[in-house]
């Protein structure tokens, strides 16, 4: 007998559900001690400050800052964020000999990732101000956020003179990701719809050729199909 290709997708995103907890555990499991790691890399002297280009471009992108401890050891932190909508979705937290962190992150990544220098003081501007544009939508940023946001110290974003837009035309507008289940995509097109009020953001689930607000009469015909699938 035939698979039913709904419950065959359904399999498929229960796996990669299992799978991506199973990451998300060890990921928590090195988040220990984060917040103290940081907070000791703040004292020595910042060594790099980037924000990804495709933050303007495409609404979303890494900002990353690094410091290097006395004995050539770097800690850097690249920071996730969209800001269309979900402020800090993500972040990356290391901390790596010198020679590494010239390949890993002043090569590749800025090869694959292109990016600018920019102050620090604007970087976590950037960062505030977007974490702020989410929390205003009812949406909260990573959970160790905080922690991580210690290795900038004391320098302080109202120092910055930069002044950043969130948001797409005037609107929240919510892209999903690859790691977004349908369940998550729900529960945020549900909390701006309560937040924001019907029509007043926009979506697009699965990426470019994934359906859109336009694909719908109304938000709750989305959160109604989401429903259904959910229940399968």
């Amino acid at each position: 007998m035939a698979t039913d290709p709904k419950k065959r997708q359904k399999k498929m995103e229960r796996r990669a559900a299992k799978r991506k907890e199973k990451k998300h555990a060890l990921v928590r499991q090195e988040n220990v001690g984060l917040g103290e790691r940081m907070t000791a890399a703040a004292r020595f002297p910042v060594l790099n400050c980037w924000i990804g280009d495709s933050i303007e471009s495409d609404g979303i992108g890494w900002i990353a800052l690094s410091r290097e401890f006395p004995n050539r050891q770097v800690a850097v932190v690249s920071f996730l964020v969209d800001r269309y909508c979900l402020g800090v979705k993500d972040f990356f937290a290391e901390v790596l000999g010198r020679s590494s962190y010239d390949d890993k992150y002043v090569r590749k990544m800025l090869r694959d990732l292109p990016s600018h220098d920019a102050p620090p003081a604007d970087a976590r501007k950037y960062l505030e101000e977007a974490v702020a544009y989410a929390r205003s939508l009812g949406l909260s940023p990573h959970a160790d956020y905080t922690k991580a946001m210690r290795v900038f110290g004391d320098i302080a974003a109202a120092d910055s003179q930069a002044t950043f837009e969130f948001g797409k035309d005037g609107k929240p507008f919510f892209v999903s990701g690859p790691n977004d289940t349908p369940e998550r995509c729900r529960k945020i097109v549900t909390m701006l719809t309560n937040t924001c009020g019907p029509g007043n953001f926009h979506f697009m689930i699965g990426g470019p050729d994934g359906p859109g607000l336009d694909d719908y009469d109304s938000e709750d015909e989305f959160l109604d199909e989401e429903d259904d699938l959910i229940e399968q």
